[in-house]
């Protein structure tokens, strides 16, 4: 197997990404290379011309690095898919006038490196899993550190944020509007499943594949209502029943969120 096919092998467990080598500098330019071909092959020409455009203007505005991450690095975009971006570098971007619905996160270098060390489940997945654009060697550096420490993205930080995003999403769900209450339980439902992956060292993949990733560890309800909210349209009592679910499955993290697959 070459360097390039295992990156596209990347297992999304822990430890995997050390099995790589990635310091080896022969292996990182197969990443490159790898990384150029998923840009070419997962992106439409509208969104290839926007992902030229980010990439152009953060070149221009100074950047380190720049990562295309998300759902459309892993070739798995739906029709609720933002295009997301990993931006290393002091100066933002400007993306208002892109003609798409783009998630930005530009960070300067050491924050960059603060969000990685603190657990930072995003910044882990670009340079997991991310399409590297360029890089004046901040994300192969980034790499390497997950690689020699075997660091995590943080379970606790992203079932912070279930919590959060459950109780707004079941607010939303008594105001009677059912696109706002539809879309705030999908955000909702997708982040309770990525701490339930990480809390078992598996690591979530884009949104369309956390479905699959959760019937493997023994949770399929959740898994089949996370992609009727992807692929479908609930009704409101379905939603706000799922909503419940997962409060429940979060709430019972005391009693080992591991527990919770038998």
């Amino acid at each position: 197997m070459t360097t390039g096919e295992s990156w596209a092998s990347l297992a999304p467990r822990r430890g995997a990404l050390t099995s790589l080598e990635p310091a080896s500098p022969r292996a990182w330019s197969d990443r490159l290379l790898f990384d150029r071909e998923r840009v070419s092959r997962y992106q439409s020409t509208q969104v290839a011309e926007i992902t030229e455009a980010v990439q152009r203007r953060a070149r221009a505005a100074g950047a380190s690095a720049a990562i295309l991450s998300g759902s459309t690095a892993r070739g798995r975009r739906t029709g609720v898919s933002d295009l997301d971006y990993q931006i290393v570098g002091r100066t933002p971007p400007e993306v208002r006038d892109l003609p798409e619905d783009i998630d930005l996160y530009a960070d300067a270098p050491e924050r960059f490196w603060a969000k990685l060390r603190d657990g930072d489940d995003f910044t882990h997945w670009s340079v997991w899993y991310g399409c590297v654009l360029f890089d004046s060697g901040i994300v192969r550096d980034a790499a390497r550190w997950i690689a020699e420490h075997d660091a995590w993205p943080d379970p606790e930080r992203k079932l912070r944020q279930a919590h959060h995003a459950l109780d707004f999403a079941a607010r939303m769900a008594e105001s009677g509007d059912y696109g706002a209450t539809l879309e705030q339980a999908r955000g909702a439902l997708s982040l309770a499943a990525r701490w339930l992956l990480l809390s078992r060292d598996v690591f979530p993949l884009a949104r369309d594949e956390l479905p699959e990733q959760l019937t493997e560890v023994g949770l399929a309800e959740l898994g089949r209502v996370l992609h009727r909210c992807i692929h479908e349209r609930p009704s409101e009592r379905d939603l706000r029943e799922a909503l419940a679910q997962a409060r429940l499955i979060t709430e019972a993290k005391r009693s080992g969120p591991r527990r919770l697959a038998a």
